[in-house]
């Protein structure tokens, strides 16, 4: 039996599978959802992606006239255009699963889930300013950047967190 405050699965393997399987059925439905809505991968691109990015980089770099004009973030010297896929929304939707999914309480679920989201958007910010900035200063190294080595970086430190907060908070 587990002590008062604390959850225990038990020990039948159906039982220790169920925030696994709650986690994967998540992914799937909003996945699906965002597959699926149009309107809803138009606002993760344009509105949550290709905003902030451009404030950001207007406001730290003002003399690159940083603007967002749908799914194009626009500099002075060129522009860097936004697909789906390219939004951090796989990253946000499979990390949120794994949150969901990990061998703790709900209140530090819950709270890990919000960090990992933030976590994704800082990360998908950082790298589109360094896609931005390869696209315009490094052509001959943008693909690379873009296909494997900033993807493989945000993998590494989110899975980093992830396993970080499971260690911090999971239950004895």
């Amino acid at each position: 039996m587990a002590p008062p405050g604390r959850l225990n699965y038990g020990t039948q393997p159906v039982a220790r599978a169920l925030p696994l399987l709650a986690g994967l059925l998540w992914f799937g439905v909003l996945y699906g959802i965002y597959i699926q809505w149009p309107q809803l991968a138009q606002w993760a691109i344009e509105d949550a992606t290709v905003r902030p990015a451009a404030a950001l980089l207007a406001w730290w770099d003002p003399g690159m006239q940083a603007q967002a004009e749908g799914a194009r973030l626009v500099v002075r010297d060129g522009a860097l255009r936004v697909l789906r896929g390219c939004e951090g929304t796989d990253l946000a939707l499979l990390s949120a699963s794994a949150m969901l999914a990990a061998p703790l309480a709900w209140r530090w679920r819950l709270a890990g889930l919000a960090v990992m989201l933030a976590a994704v958007f800082v990360l998908n910010q950082a790298r589109l300013l360094v896609l931005l900035q390869a696209h315009l200063n490094m052509p001959q190294h943008f693909d690379q950047l873009h296909t494997l080595w900033l993807p493989l970086l945000m993998v590494l430190l989110l899975g980093g967190l992830l396993l970080s907060w499971v260690g911090r908070f999971a239950r004895p």
